[in-house]
């Protein structure tokens, strides 16, 4: 009786403080239709959607029939990525229980996959499916009007297509906000869905799905994750003091935004390599030349993972205005401090620091400071 009791106490002591997560070996297996003779591995790897950092697990070889096995061990809910030969790639969501997951694949970049024994993975794969839909329904068109615009020097158009580009990329993440509310809601593929929130209007409607989500599964890292981003949303609202940024400018002298604070201060997040950012930066010269005087001022916060690109590029394009950069690309704690996911993406600050608007694209921009500076003078 008393090594019972002694049992029952252990027992109960481990269930109130909680355990070490159970430890159990799980199978990942499938097919490739084509198969690339000097590259036939298949990589599995922990993937964090808010970081987009990969860890690599495992490696496997494929076999002369294209198929592969993987056996690893699961101790919790998690996001994985498969890379496979062809440069395709499938994030996974695997939640307890789904021991025997199949992934069959077309073996190049965005082919067609199937997969067995992972609700919560067949969720992440058929939100994927809709953005790419989405995607090409509504930015892919302005896109291409922006480079034909650009290609034949029409900057009217050009204009046109940027303003129809900011206007779609909103509705677009609108439309991602609705497929997740009503095809992923509380599955752990909700965290798979988590870089291309964004915030502002949004936040409480994010707020409400991730504590759905911590309802069900508190004392996650995903669960942590993801609510760490949504706070992080609050810190960057419209009439919130922007965060504190330092960053090293391009010849690795340390820039504060506090110290470089303007009437008017722009904070643009771009990259070298993306050309919404590069078709706006003639209405930036516009509006630096026009206002910098009364205390306009710019802050370029690059994404860029090659620094010689992004020095190329301030020069080459002659931006004469502040530039940081950490040269991390997507993993830039420059972004993550203000949730930027995607560019081009920008705060307009005031003599405070306050953020007063976001996002002001092309023409708007220099509306807008017309306004602010009429209402001063």
């Amino acid at each position: 009786m008393k090594i019972s009791k002694i049992i029952f106490s252990v027992c109960l002591a481990y269930w109130i403080l909680g355990c070490a997560p159970e430890i159990t070996s799980y199978q990942l297996s499938g097919t490739i239709d084509k198969i690339e003779e000097d590259s036939s591995v298949v990589v599995l790897a922990y993937y964090n959607p808010i970081t987009q950092k990969s860890t690599p697990l495992d490696t496997v070889r494929v076999d002369d029939s294209g198929k592969y096995h993987l056996t690893y061990e699961w101790s919790r809910p998690d996001l994985y990525r498969l890379s496979f030969p062809g440069r395709q790639s499938v994030i996974l969501a695997i939640d307890g229980g789904q021991k025997n997951v199949v992934v069959n694949v077309e073996g190049k970049r965005n082919g067609l996959v199937e997969i067995q024994g992972s609700t919560d993975s067949e969720k992440l794969i058929g939100y994927d499916l809709f953005r790419s839909e989405s995607k090409k329904r509504l930015i892919d068109p302005p896109y291409a009007k922006m480079r034909e615009a650009r290609k034949v020097g029409n900057i009217e158009k050009e204009v046109e297509a940027v303003m129809e580009y900011a206007t779609n990329s909103k509705l677009h993440r609108k439309e991602l906000l609705d497929y997740t509310e009503e095809k992923i809601g509380s599955s752990i593929a909700l965290y798979g869905t988590a870089l291309r929130w964004t915030g502002d209007d949004e936040v409480e409607r994010l707020d409400q799905l991730v504590s759905a989500f911590e309802n069900l599964h508190p004392g996650l890292e995903m669960t942590v994750q993801m609510r760490e981003k949504v706070e992080r949303f609050r810190k960057v609202a419209v009439g919130v003091k922007a965060p504190a940024m330092n960053g090293k400018n391009e010849k690795g002298d340390v820039i504060s935004l506090v110290e470089s604070l303007g009437e008017y201060t722009l904070l643009d997040f771009w990259a070298s390599w993306c050309g919404p950012c590069i078709s706006q930066i003639p209405d930036l010269k516009e509006a630096y030349a026009s206002f910098h005087d009364q205390g306009f001022e710019i802050i370029s916060v690059s994404v860029d993972r090659e620094e010689e690109k992004w020095l190329n590029s301030i020069e080459k394009l002659a931006l004469h205005w502040k530039h940081i950069s950490d040269v991390k690309g997507w993993q830039s704690e420059l972004a993550k401090d203000y949730n930027v996911t995607f560019i081009p993406f920008n705060f307009l600050l005031d003599s405070e620091g306050v953020i007063i608007h976001k996002n002001l694209h092309s023409k708007s921009l220099q509306t807008t400071l017309g306004d602010l500076f009429s209402s001063v003078n």
